[in-house]
């Protein structure tokens, strides 16, 4: 018989999260000083060893945990840069274990489509798409000593003005693309770029006290340092702020995903995000298979699960991985542009079943886009697994229009822009321990 009592992920500063069952409810203990969360689900048999990875099969199946306590005020969130929901993901799933309801308030993309979706999952009582830099009026000021606002930031629209008072966090995703090493052509010096400081001018602007913005790691090297402008402008305004990088794969998630976090909280500091790497991290990620072993040949919903049709080339690339056992592409399988040699092998390469996933992209639906094909099958990932690796639960609801489903570049975005669900639980984590009761 397995060991069914985890010891504690993590001990230091009298912290820890560990597991054990109660009956048939699994429990979460998740530790920081005096305070312990304490919430839990219900699970089904047989239960394996790995308790944690229990407590996530039945957040992917769509289980809310039961908090031990409750509080009577719901916090409420607005998301800037929204996509369809993924970091809400993390945040919903933090509020639900601390025994928070999270109501959101307000979501924010260009995307009308990704807004639409993240309403039916979140609840969401206002959405827009309207570009976040045209509801703000606001100006910086650089010093030699400081950099502040020029004047107090403002929301011009008075309907969204109106509506956030009292907003408890702003989470905010600013595009990322402008940033990304695989942008070869206006990297560190994109316009877009820039959008990453309207979200501290917007926290300001209603006065939100927990700010929230994730982005690529790479976005600590663009050209106008928006991180450093955005940490002076929140430092100013009175807010404390952590940031750091996480990566999905150091808390046992299986995909190797890492991401920059930046959080600001006005009257408590959030916790350092190395000390919250501490407590929920994992020696090891758990695999591919653990996450979509289920899926293999799982029969076709919606658009969600259905298989992506590739060129007849590119099906005889995938076939070949499988007549040969590899995981890698021979050069004389590639295209011309790869036959003398490429430092990108990994393009149509074969996921391997016994590790995490790459870092899941846009590109997830083409073996040309990336390690994507499946680990026994001769094709590429869904859009539901690829959905499982980013953290989505199997009940999200990325089709809310039967007559109109999204299309595959629509899906392939909202996922593969999307932050996995235990990076933006970090995140809470790190907001909110500092306050808990």
């Amino acid at each position: 018989m397995p060991d069914l009592t985890s010891t504690p992920i993590a001990t230091g500063r009298e912290s820890a999260d560990w597991f054990h069952l109660e009956g048939s409810k699994l429990v979460r203990n998740l530790k920081w000083g005096s305070t312990v969360l304490r919430s839990s689900v219900d699970v089904r048999e047989p239960v394996s060893g790995d308790l944690k990875g229990e407590w996530w099969r039945a957040y992917l199946r769509g289980q809310r945990p039961a908090p031990v306590l409750g509080w009577n005020r719901a916090l409420r969130a607005v998301d800037l840069f929204s996509g369809p929901g993924g970091l809400a993901n993390g945040f919903s799933q933090f509020f639900a274990e601390a025994g928070y309801p999270m109501t959101s308030e307000l979501a924010i993309d260009q995307d009308a489509g990704a807004t639409r979706v993240y309403a039916a999952n979140h609840g969401t009582l206002r959405t827009s798409s309207a570009s976040v830099a045209s509801l703000l009026d606001f100006a910086v000021r650089r010093t030699s000593r400081q950099t502040t606002f020029h004047y107090p930031p403002e929301i011009t629209d008075e309907n969204i003005a109106s509506a956030l008072q009292e907003v408890d966090v702003v989470l905010a995703g600013p595009p990322c693309q402008g940033h990304s090493n695989l942008n070869n052509h206006t990297r560190r010096d994109d316009p877009r770029n820039s959008l990453y400081l309207t979200v501290p001018a917007f926290a300001v602007a209603i006065g939100a006290p927990v700010v929230v913005i994730e982005n690529v790691p790479a976005v600590l090297h663009d050209a106008d340092n928006v991180v450093e402008t955005a940490r002076d402008l929140l430092i100013a305004e009175g807010y404390n702020v952590v940031s750091g990088v996480l990566n999905a794969a150091q808390m046992g998630w299986p995909q190797a995903r890492r991401r920059h976090f930046l959080v600001a909280r006005r009257d408590f500091a959030p916790l350092p995000l190395q000390d919250v790497l501490e407590i929920l991290g994992e020696p090891e990620p758990r695999s591919v298979w653990w996450a979509i072993h289920d899926l293999e040949d799982a029969p076709a919903v919606d658009v969600v699960d259905e298989g992506t049709v590739v060129s007849s080339t590119n099906q005889a690339r995938m076939e070949w991985l499988f007549d040969n056992d590899a995981h890698e592409l021979a050069l004389p399988e590639r295209p011309k542009s790869h036959r003398q040699g490429t430092t990108y092998m990994s393009v149509y390469g074969r996921m391997h079943k016994d590790k995490p996933a790459p870092t899941i992209t846009t590109g997830f639906m083409s073996p040309g886009r990336g390690r994507y094909v499946h680990p026994t099958r001769p094709r590429v990932l869904t859009a539901r697994e690829a959905a499982r690796l980013q953290g989505f639960p199997d009940t999200y609801r990325f089709v809310v229009d039967s007559g109109s489903p999204p299309g595959r570049t629509q899906l392939a975005k909202w996922i593969g822009d999307a932050v996995p669900m235990p990076l933006g639980f970090a995140a809470a984590f790190s907001a909110y321990a500092p306050s808990l009761p």
